[in-house]
């Protein structure tokens, strides 16, 4: 993992070195920092530090950046520290500068002690053990021979592995080695015609962020209305934490490069490997025997770092966020400024609406290609299923929404004795105001369905075949009070569809025939068709 910081603060750092040709000037950290993330596939539940880096993985953002520096005249590099670890340094744009850019760079092999001991064979270093007899602390000085994949040092007793006496071990650098950061950092060469303190815009594209839309759908008592709530939920999968930044999500599917990316930065691990015959030094005729008994405190070398603040939070916010158009796009503002730290998750709620009228539906998909050769001589028992169980609501004003929902998980919580129970979830495409919502959430038990296949048969019409399929679809319900069930044929690729006897009349819905039904306490109904279709 790249190791990066980002704090919205201002701090302003200027290093001149010597001579003309290496003078820089350094930006240590952003003033302010605007972030607006853009959405890629579809959301997992994010419940730990795996979930919020794979989520994020394929997503992006959009970061500004306001700084300030002093600039002196000429030119020379001018460095911004700290910008997000994922930023991909072709999309940089820096605005505000009184001059021109020359030539732009990104460093992105960052400090990590694999990289430390990676940079530092050959050279001097210092051991420092503990005693496990006496507990007293020794230092000793060491060549690094081979790192970090088993490292080996040279001292005055011989050749040895780190790590593998069974004692507590660290090694002292004295110096970062050339080429290695703390911080990912984005530097340009540049002209500057006139000195001054001056306020600069840097903007660019960045890895690992995403974010989805989840949804809470509370059912009254009678079941004719539901309370809304839905969440934004921010991923941060990256190394650098954004403090109190302004926040924007676009709902929409943006087109995307897949060349668009941020360099990978080398990650090298560390990992002891011990001598065989437990001997951890050669040479010198001394043998150091690895011991057994006693505690063993080891240096934790590896690139695992703790994930700070992995649970999902929710946030504290009153107001709503706003939303506005961005093109064919939708842009959400959320209302005040929030953090989100390294690999984190959080959510932010986004829209409240209550009383809004929905609609139960138990549907019923009937294809001919579900039918079987057996279903249809008796052979077997009837196909009994149970109806899909659905919510539907228009998404206007006048029908208790109107505002565009981004697609994402709509948990439906229902109240049965007093407390809420899930009654299911439901996957939300994004909705435009003006369109239809419908939530699949279950399958039911006293409301069933038999679909069967009375009889097909292929006939010739002005030199065409096409066959006639004679359907019928029992429907029964178990329920104490009335329900409202539909039974829908799904054409599965066939052409030329036409009903040509129904036992009562059909509306078309997506391209396809539907027969509304309602069903007392009870009651049983069987609905028939009989369609043609080319063949």
């Amino acid at each position: 993992m790249r190791r990066a910081a980002l704090i919205a603060a201002v701090h302003v750092a200027v290093v001149v070195a010597a001579g003309p040709a290496a003078a820089q000037v350094v930006s240590d950290r952003a003033d302010a920092v605007a972030v607006t993330i853009y959405r890629e596939g579809d959301a997992p539940r994010v419940s730990n530090f795996a979930d919020v880096t794979f989520f994020a993985r394929g997503g992006l953002a959009l970061i500004t950046e306001t700084r300030t520096v002093d600039l002196p005249a000429g030119r020379y590099r001018l460095t911004f520290r700290g910008v997000a670890d994922g930023a991909v340094p072709e999309t940089a744009a820096l605005e505000g500068l009184p001059g021109e850019t020359v030539e732009r760079n990104y460093d992105f092999d960052l400090l990590s002690p694999g990289a430390l001991l990676d940079r530092s064979v050959g050279e001097r270093v210092r051991v420092v053990r503990t005693n496990r007899a006496s507990g007293a602390v020794e230092e000793q000085d060491a060549v690094v021979r081979s790192g970090p994949r088993g490292v080996v040092l040279e001292t005055v007793d011989g050749v040895e592995a780190l790590d593998c006496s069974g004692s507590t071990e660290r090694l002292v650098f004295d110096r970062v080695p050339d080429g290695l950061t703390d911080r990912a950092t984005l530097s340009a060469v540049v002209d500057v015609l006139k000195p001054g303190r001056q306020t600069v815009r840097l903007s660019y594209i960045a890895m690992n962020f995403n974010w989805s839309a989840d949804y809470v759908a509370r059912l009254s008592a009678d079941g004719r209305t539901l309370d809304l709530t839905g969440w934004i939920t921010l991923a941060n999968g990256g190394s650098t934490t954004f403090v109190d930044a302004p926040t924007q999500v676009v709902a929409g599917k943006v087109a995307r490069d897949s060349s668009t990316r941020s360099p990978e930065a080398n990650l090298i691990g560390v990992a002891p490997q011990c001598w065989p015959a437990a001997t951890t030094t050669y040479g010198r005729g001394r043998t150091r025997e690895r011991r057994e008994e006693g505690p063993v405190v080891r240096q934790d070398f590896t690139e695992i770092s703790p994930a700070e603040d992995i649970v999902v939070t929710g946030s504290r916010i009153r107001r709503l966020a706003e939303v506005s158009d961005l093109g064919d796009y939708k842009l959400y503002t959320l209302p005040e400024p929030t953090t989100v730290a390294a690999r984190q998750s959080k959510q932010v709620r986004f829209l409240e609406q209550a009383k809004v009228p929905v609609k139960r539906i138990y549907s019923a998909k009937v294809g001919i290609g579900e039918l079987s050769r057996d279903d249809r001589d008796g052979s077997v028992g009837p196909d009994i299923r149970g109806a899909t169980v659905l919510l539907r609501m228009r998404n206007e004003a006048g029908a208790g929404l109107g505002r565009p929902l981004p697609g994402g998980t709509v948990a439906v919580m229902e109240a049965t004795g007093g407390r809420p129970v899930l009654a299911g979830e439901a996957k939300l495409k994004d909705i435009a105001v003006g369109l239809p919502v419908e939530l699949e959430i279950a399958r039911a038990i006293d409301v069933t369905v038999s679909p069967k296949l009375v009889s097909e048969r292929r006939l010739m019409r002005a030199g065409r075949s096409y066959v006639r399929y004679e359907v019928e679809v029992e429907l029964t319900n178990a329920k104490p009070v009335p329900v409202d069930l539909e039974v829908a044929h799904e054409p599965e690729g066939e052409s030329g569809l036409r009903v040509v006897s129904e036992s009562g009349r059909h509306v078309m819905k997506d391209g396809a025939p539907l027969w509304p039904v309602r069903l007392q306490p009870g009651g049983r109904q069987a609905v028939r068709y009989t369609l043609e279709v080319d063949g």
